[in-house]
């Protein structure tokens, strides 16, 4: 889906408001031959008639524009909302079906800006081409036949005038296309900053580092001032160029106008009724180069959002379902997974049968996290396989596959609401018991009972308002809420006391899930019924705690250190 496309589903509202409009402008360009009328049949020649009738059409035509415009107001309002809400919706549902190349290729601060500039910069456009791009050329066509209609000898000035404007204007639209690209390309990189800024700030901090990222943001901040400079530059040669050539239009008619009234050959009306022509040229050209400012950042807009609807996803949801409460057998064989030219992991192999505790262990850099992303698929192998109960990862439903799944992630996450909403997760027919037994598994439910709140206690964003302690305990509540068949923990017991973390490891014992626990720290994992020892991407052993102090030097030195680091606390 593009923009174009979603555009099209409002075309028969926005037509609607486009006839609205011109019927406005219509109504407009009757007015000076109205008055023409007025000054030439009726004040000059003193007939009452001509003038009640010419007057009550000054009224009559304008108050039937007013109820015009405000049909097309409303419409062209409702048309960009419209627009802008799918535009938006359909970005969001992009982003979350996204994979992780995908993700890094595009940023996520490129993807606010587009979510919220470029797509209120759409909005606006679709308004005002609506509203004044369906108007202006009425108006200046039918300036031009009118003119034509009151004076032919004068009416060449009105073309000449507009085909000067009009190359005037064709520049500046192509330049301020071109220039609004490139801004709104220094935003996403202001943007960028910003947030890296935002969510470093600490490090930033302990490194003394302030003075450098001012620069760097003072930087791009000079560039992006000197763009938007140049663009407001051109833009500014608009109004006055228009307004300077119409004003000498404006004179020849009046100059050439006289004569010709001196003459006996034109009437003072005419020359009231060109002016009036002259004056709706200038005003609508004046709004035109408004729109056609709005118009670039519209467009710029389109091409940047139709870069995100374009991404098609990679990972593809297959058709087969799992049956609820089915135990799930996890079989690695040769998994190799490479993000970029060098492989993450490489000729994994393992059986997780349904029940057991299975740990992954290993340093930082060896695989264990990726190992999790193609268990979730969140990306999809490169070489090998990854059956579930006998079954193709890839031909499983992703939904029915996931829902199987309680993940709890290395990096805590909780979502501005209550606790109930963010353990909930959108999961159906769970009630708070459950909840509450999730909660005592997790060893949250002796803080969340101390708020008289409870369930309904709020979160706010990030959740600031709990320790990392609690927020782990938490996220780790949250995957339990459903009764997974399988429950991931991926380090997430890092910011638990040993003895906290003890008691969790003995309620999870107890579940009848198949649990996968990753971890640096061997006190996690040394119980599992199977151990597999993650060095570099490769396997390094894989078997009980006690087997692999005998066959895998990496877990020996890996146990050896954490002993020494023990002994020397």
């Amino acid at each position: 889906m593009r923009v174009k496309d979603i555009i099209l589903k409002n075309k028969g509202v926005a037509f609607l408001a486009f006839i609205a409009k011109v019927v406005e402008a219509i109504l407009e360009l009757l007015v000076p031959v109205v008055m023409a009328t007025l000054i030439n049949m009726g004040i000059n020649q003193n007939d009452q008639s001509v003038i009640r009738r010419q007057g009550m059409l000054l009224v009559v035509l304008p108050l039937l524009g007013y109820f015009a415009a405000l049909i097309c107001q409303y419409l062209a309002s409702k048309v960009a909302q419209d627009i802008g809400t799918e535009v938006r919706l359909e970005m969001f549902k992009t982003l979350n079906h996204m994979d992780r190349k995908q993700l890094d290729k595009i940023t996520a601060s490129s993807v606010v800006v587009r979510i919220e500039n470029d797509t209120q910069n759409l909005q606006l456009a679709i308004a005002l081409m609506i509203r004044l791009g369906s108007r202006v050329p009425v108006l200046l066509i039918g300036s031009i036949v009118m003119a034509f209609y009151v004076s032919p000898a004068l009416a060449p000035i009105f073309i000449i005038g507009g085909l000067i404007i009009g190359v005037i204007l064709v520049y500046i639209n192509m330049f301020t296309n071109k220039q609004n690209g490139q801004i709104q390309r220094r935003m996403d990189q202001l943007s960028r900053i910003v947030r890296e800024n935002f969510s470093g700030i600490r490090d930033i901090r302990a490194f003394a580092n302030e003075k450098h990222e001012v620069d760097r943001f003072e930087k791009q901040n000079i560039i992006l001032r000197a763009e938007q400079l140049t663009m407001g530059g051109v833009q500014a040669l608009a109004n006055p160029s228009s307004l300077l050539l119409v004003n000498l239009a404006i004179a020849f008619i009046l100059f050439f106008g006289g004569r010709l009234v001196n003459n006996g050959q034109f009437m003072q009306g005419d020359v009231v009724a060109l002016i009036q022509y002259m004056n709706n040229i200038l005003l609508a050209l004046n709004v035109l180069v408004n729109i056609l400012l709005v118009f670039s950042r519209g467009v710029a807009g389109i091409h940047r959002i139709d870069e995100v609807l374009e991404i098609k996803p990679e990972i593809l949801s297959g058709d087969k379902q799992i049956l609820d409460h089915t135990p799930l057998a996890i079989h690695f064989d040769n998994v190799s997974f490479a993000y970029g030219e060098r492989n993450t992991i490489e000729d994994i192999n393992a059986d997780i049968q349904p029940g057991s505790f299975f740990g992954i262990i290993g340093g930082t850099a060896s695989g264990k996290s990726t190992l999790v992303n193609l268990l979730l698929r969140n990306d999809d192998v490169n070489q090998g396989k990854i059956m579930i109960n006998n079954m193709l990862i890839q031909d499983l439903d992703l939904r029915n596959y996931r829902q199987k799944i309680g993940l709890v992630p290395q990096s805590a996450s909780l979502f501005t609401g209550t606790l109930r909403e963010n353990l909930l997760m959108g999961k159906q027919d769970i009630t708070d018991q459950d909840l509450w037994q999730a909660l005592e598994i997790a060893q949250a439910k002796e803080f969340v009972e101390q708020n008289t709140l409870g369930l309904d206690m709020p979160v706010r964003q990030g959740g600031k308002n709990f320790s990392g302690g609690q927020k782990q305990r938490l996220t780790i509540a949250r995957a339990l809420v459903g009764k997974p068949q399988v429950l991931i923990l991926d380090d997430s017991s890092s910011a638990l006391d040993f003895r906290t973390e003890s008691k969790l490891r003995q309620a999870l014992a107890k579940l009848d899930t198949t649990i996968i626990m990753i971890s640096q720290r061997v006190s996690s994992v040394q119980h599992a019924d199977q151990i597999l020892v993650m060095n570099k991407g490769r396997s390094a052993g894989i078997g009980t705690h006690e087997e692999l102090l005998v066959s895998s030097e990496i877990y020996q030195a890996i146990v050896a250190s954490q002993m020494q680091e023990e002994k020397e606390e």
